[in-house]
């Protein structure tokens, strides 16, 4: 069996490393000048997605180089306060497409075609996706400088490397980028569920373990977990997920887990490899992480089962994963978990399940009051209408009749896909409302609406406290570098706050003297800045509009003089 184990390993090790070497052999540029530093590995756990890429470090700084890392031609770029925020992506010869996000500069051809379109388009939101070959690129050509635009908590590079014809994310550490790795995963706790057949977790059923660091492996305390009979069913079975995560040379952060195999009795249940996640399943990580522990414990359970809707293409054979137990039996397990490189460690330990009677309830309790995965639901009543449909939920949970014309779900619970709210309204149609859903934490998510047949409809990926709202009061704008009374500035910025209380900032323009500049909207900062041309001298008038989502609109004036 162990030789077995490590047969496996160096397998794993050698295949991985002749992949990355005929890769490698490409020789692909640095994306940066600088040391390549990972803050964030592919494929690691975040909210409600994978982290498709890799983040390098810079140093707390912005400004880096960055590099085209072979030839091709720019295919995309968008700008966005959101997301990736100035984002490059560039189209290479051998079928793969590399991203560069949160870049604070554009650079070349890729600048004036940006600046070109936000002139055309009067707006600092724009996407371009130039015609193959208009804007070509060499393998080492400054194509920008790094950032820490968009959604970045920090300056960094987000880089990533994807399939071109499929667009599905791919491991760069796999696909042509080698780093320094010596490290091993780190295991730091296992949970035992018991579990219908088709995956899902049945109630408050689940054991908890820590795992404990030895001189070579990993271990739990006495080195079993005993299991209740009636964590057992008559079709279902037990499911495991691990605590693991990784760590990679050059930094201390805690990364996401590549692979893993679960061993049963000297039989691989299970296994995951994240080579490839594509963007329409990413979303299915609320499934296959303990989404409740992520949640409120920062807990990085990857589990070694999934359900049957789960069609993430992470896992390595076509199995559910489930351990057929009764009462009576027991079951040696071994996890491995192992990284790009092979480094791997090892957690041992038995699973006895104790005698008694089992669950009598073969499946989670269906009935009318549960929204199930592989079901539609809809609920109508006068005034409310919410259409469900397949995969709205990863498991079956339960829905409160009495209370759906505005309530939907416990506020932490994960939406896979969108469902329809529809709110009967009897106001004029007159674009001034929105839906609003307080979720989690309190958070309030303003929903754009439609009308239609006297129904205000919108989708929801979140659930929680639902209601309609109307908006008829304007945004707010504060001059931060200049007072609205000023008579003159020699200023090279000029940066006002803007905010909106209720459905959110949808547009803000500057006009002087009659004609449109570019505003730079900063929305982590709630901030537009206007960056004022050196030749830029003389009176002038200057208004500024800002509208939110409901066509509300807050105009500023003044008349300044520029020194």
């Amino acid at each position: 069996m162990k030789q077995l184990l490590v047969f496996l390993i160096i397998l794993i090790g050698c295949q991985l490393s002749i992949f990355a070497q005929s890769e490698g052999d490409q020789g692909y540029h640095s994306p940066l000048g600088i040391p390549l530093v990972l803050a964030s590995n592919f494929g690691e756990l975040r909210p409600n997605h994978f982290h498709m890429g890799l983040d390098f470090k810079t140093n707390s700084k912005i400004g880096y180089k960055l590099y085209s890392i072979a030839d091709g031609f720019v295919s995309r770029v968008k700008v966005s306060p959101y997301g990736y925020g100035h984002v490059i992506y560039i189209d290479h010869p051998n079928g793969i497409t590399s991203v560069y996000g949160h870049c604070s500069e554009f650079k070349g051809e890729i600048d004036s075609i940006v600046r070109a379109t936000q002139e055309a388009e009067q707006n600092f939101e724009i996407e371009v996706f130039p015609s193959k070959g208009v804007i070509k690129v060499t393998k080492g050509q400054v194509i920008g400088l790094s950032g820490n635009t968009g959604g970045s908590t920090g300056p960094h590079l987000h880089f990533e490397v994807r399939d071109t014809e499929t667009e599905h994310a791919l491991n760069p550490l796999v696909f042509g980028f080698d780093l320094p790795d010596s490290k091993a995963p780190i295991i730091r706790g296992v949970k035992i569920y018991g579990l219908t057949k088709d995956g899902y977790r049945y109630p408050n059923k689940a054991v908890v373990r820590t795992a404990i660091k030895g001189k070579s492996n990993y271990s739990i305390s006495s080195n079993q977990i005993n299991i209740p009979a009636n964590y057992c069913s008559t079709s279902g079975g037990i499911g495991i997920a691990v605590d693991a995560i990784d760590k990679l040379d050059g930094a201390g952060n805690n990364c996401g887990l590549y692979g893993s195999f679960l061993i049963v009795n000297g039989d691989t249940i299970f296994g995951q490899k994240t080579d490839r996640v594509p963007f329409e399943s990413s979303r299915y990580v609320n499934s296959h992480k303990d989404y409740e522990a992520y949640q409120t414990q920062s807990k990085k359970y990857h589990k070694c089962f999934r359900t049957r809707e789960n069609d993430l293409p992470i896992y390595i054979n076509g199995e559910l994963g489930i351990i057929n137990a009764k009462p009576g039996q027991k079951f040696l397990i071994t996890y491995i978990a192992y990284d790009p490189k092979g480094n791997s460690s090892e957690l041992k330990f038995t699973i006895n399940i104790l005698e008694g009677e089992i669950n009598k309830e073969d499946s989670i309790v269906v009935s009318d009051d549960h929204l199930h995965p592989n079901e539609t639901y809809l609920y109508e009543s006068d005034t409310r209408q919410l259409e469900f449909g397949l995969a709205t939920v990863y498991e079956p949970i339960s829905l409160e009749k009495d209370r759906l014309d505005n309530y939907i779900a416990k506020p932490k619970t994960p939406v896979n896909r969108a469902y329809r709210i529809k709110i009967k309204n009897d106001e004029e149609e007159d674009g001034k409302h929105y839906i609003e859903v307080v979720t989690n934490k309190n958070r309030r998510r303003t929903l754009d609406v439609i009308y239609e047949d006297g129904w205000a409809i919108a989708e929801s990926k979140y659930f929680g406290t639902y209601s309609l709202k109307r908006d008829e009061v304007a945004p707010i704008i504060t001059p931060v570098s200049i007072l609205q009374s000023s008579t003159s500035t020699s200023k090279t910025s000029l940066i006002w706050k803007i905010s909106d209380a209720k459905s959110g900032i949808e547009d803000y323009d500057l006009f002087i003297d009659g004609k449109w500049y570019l505003l730079k909207y900063d929305y982590k900062a709630r901030t537009i800045k206007f960056d004022r041309p050196s030749s830029f001298k003389g009176k002038k008038e200057l208004v500024l509009k800002v509208q939110d989502s409901c066509g509300n609109v807050k105009e500023w004036k003044t008349e300044i003089n520029f020194l």
